[in-house]
């Protein structure tokens, strides 16, 4: 049999068997990408091993635990030298870029502030005439003197949210009129401070004489007890202190008012008021409506004696404390009219 030549068999092997030179020109990517993702995912999973390891050392260093010196060194991290020190980073100016971010803020106080207090005072007042209406004496003494200090609490709490509010607004302003602020948190606090200290340094007559919720919490439970009287000034309700301005100062005074609960249309008690958003001159709802509905588009005055502004339905608004505190009065002035009549009895007996 005749053999095949050296340089024919490997002729016929090149045939077969392609070259690595080869591969790698019809696969350069596949090698590439390969051993990328190897090299990179030793780095990623040896990175966190390194930083853990490092802190391991530092937690037994801190303790005392000799050991700690007999283990290898930790590798530092490339980038331990840019790490920020959150602890001693220092509060920065404030520029005019960040006011209208504390505008926001103080708007976002003065939606917290109205939406928890509006309803706070309102229930208070409410719970108070109720009260006022159904106990007599001591007890009603000591329920409504409970009331009241929640009255005073809620008022107290208001301020001082209205606190944080006008200090962001004032820093706000510094910082419209281009008036960088330095050191923003601790000037923050100081300002919150001083303004509840203002008000704490006040005597009550100050605190909550001057407040509109506190004058008709007080109006209110005296309009229940005491239908048809004259409502005293609000000073009669709270003692004097020192720093308060004389009694006897009468320019100082407001005088007493008269809540009357009767429609100066019907001349009976009122039922489902109105108030004029105006003068403020209520009425029973379906006694204004039909007074206002016969006169002309304009709108006509309004019928309480002495007033004469003009009166649309537009300007008429629902009333639902000056409601309950009638319906309290009706209710007190009947009892007290049924026990009249039965003192009178006895007395013909």
């Amino acid at each position: 049999m005749p053999v095949a030549s050296s340089s024919r068999r490997k002729s016929a092997r090149s045939r077969r068997e392609p070259s690595s030179d080869r591969i790698e020109e019809d696969y350069p990517s596949q090698h590439a990408g390969n051993n990328d993702d190897v090299e990179g995912g030793d780095d990623e999973e040896e990175q966190p091993r390194r930083k853990v390891k490092k802190e391991k050392k530092a937690r037994k260093r801190a303790h005392g635990d000799p050991e700690s010196d007999n283990d290898p060194p930790a590798i530092e991290d490339d980038d331990e030298d840019n790490r920020i020190d959150i602890e001693n980073f220092h509060d920065q100016p404030l520029d005019k870029k960040e006011g209208t971010k504390l505008s926001g803020i103080a708007q976002d106080w003065e939606m917290i502030r109205k939406q928890i207090h509006q309803g706070s005072f309102a229930l208070a007042k409410d719970v108070a005439t109720s009260l006022a209406d159904v106990l007599e004496g001591d007890n009603a003494n000591q329920a409504l003197s409970e009331v009241d200090d929640i009255m005073k609490t809620l008022i107290d709490i208001d301020h001082e949210m209205q606190s944080h509010e006008k200090a962001l607004s004032w820093m706000h302003q510094q910082l419209m009129r281009g008036e960088p602020v330095e050191g923003a948190v601790e000037l923050y606090e100081k300002e919150v401070k001083k303004r509840i200290d203002e008000f704490n340094d006040r005597t009550s007559r100050k605190k909550y004489g001057l407040n509109d919720q506190y004058v008709q919490f007080k109006q209110g439970i005296f309009e229940v007890q005491n239908p048809g009287e004259n409502i005293p000034p609000i000073n009669d309700f709270i003692p004097r202190e020192e720093g308060d301005e004389s009694d006897d100062d009468d320019d100082l005074e407001i005088g007493g008012v008269t809540q009357d609960f009767k429609c100066p249309i019907t001349l009976t008690m009122l039922v489902n008021p109105l108030k004029s958003s105006t003068c403020g001159h209520a009425f029973s709802g379906d006694a204004i409506r039909e007074y206002i509905n016969k006169g002309p588009p304009s709108g006509k005055s309004c019928p309480a004696a002495g007033c004469s502004q003009k009166l649309t339905i537009a300007m008429l608004v629902a009333d639902s404390s000056l409601e309950k505190r009638a319906k309290l009065a009706a209710r007190r002035a009947q009892r007290d009219e049924d026990d009249s009549d039965v003192d009178d009895d006895e007395v013909i007996e």
